[in-house]
């Protein structure tokens, strides 16, 4: 059995949560009383393991068990928020090629944030938590789906949605010599979780030789990992890299720089 192929039985219903079951027939699914049929993805590939990623850092999976409890029925919300739009249609360009559905996207008002949600779908809600394995509520810890680690390129687009949601770039001054200053480029994870940002460095390292350190944000219940220097910076460009165009322009006007 591929390792990629997602395994959905056809013409049958999944019980999920509470209330109508879900619908497969003819390689779409729905619910009975939704006009709205989605596509089903046949494998795992490179374009969902991304948007793991991303999810991971910078989404939110509605808690049905919670809004049950409190409603009397379940709420199936899905949300990202970023300050680049760009980034939020990355992101439904995505959801649109591989379900044929799609965000509602729009500005908050007053703030420099533009969000994408899927106000109430109950088959995209199971999909993402039956199938890619994103969990539910508030992400206290972060842990990796056991499928992306199965396949390099997986993982590789696994870690650039990561950073698009969750990485900075920057360039910083480390020293001055006969009146030239230097500088080092740098990327960097903020996290609360320490534990993912652990694993990732175990990644980084032993699977594209990416050097990087862990250390305690100042003054902040907050962990920093960074990757510094041109020559980790050019290996995370290589294998990795960014898919966020303002992140993916400034981390090569950097290397260019650093030259």
């Amino acid at each position: 059995m591929s390792l990629t192929k997602i395994n959905i039985e056809n013409n049958c219903r999944i019980k999920y949560d509470n209330g109508e079951n879900i619908i497969v027939e003819n390689g779409m699914i729905r619910t009975a009383r939704s006009p709205h049929k989605l596509k089903i993805p046949q494998k795992l590939d490179a374009d969902l393991a991304y948007l793991v990623g991303y999810h991971l850092g910078d989404g939110y999976l509605e808690d049905v068990n919670k809004t049950y409890k409190r409603r009397g029925r379940g709420c199936y919300e899905i949300d990202y928020a970023d300050e680049n739009i760009h980034q939020i249609k990355l992101i439904n360009d995505i959801i649109h090629n591989k379900f044929g559905h799609q965000l509602r996207i729009y500005k908050v008002p007053n703030i420099n944030l533009w969000k994408g949600k899927v106000g109430s779908c109950k088959v995209l809600h199971w999909f993402f938590t039956a199938v890619l394995k994103i969990p539910m509520g508030k992400k206290n810890k972060i842990k990796i789906p056991k499928w992306v680690l199965k396949k390099n390129t997986f993982l590789s687009n696994f870690l650039s949605g990561f950073f698009d949601a969750e990485g900075d770039i920057s360039e910083t001054s480390n020293h001055c010599y006969k009146g030239k200053r230097y500088t080092i480029l740098r990327i960097q994870l903020t996290q609360k979780d320490k534990s993912i940002l652990i694993k990732i460095k175990q990644i980084l390292y032993n699977t594209y030789n990416i050097r990087s350190n862990i250390f305690k944000k100042w003054k902040q219940e907050a962990w920093v990992l960074r990757i510094w220097g041109s020559k980790n910076a050019n290996r995370f460009k290589e294998s990795i890299n960014f898919r966020n165009n303002i992140k993916k322009e400034k981390l090569n006007t950097l290397l260019e720089g650093s030259k």
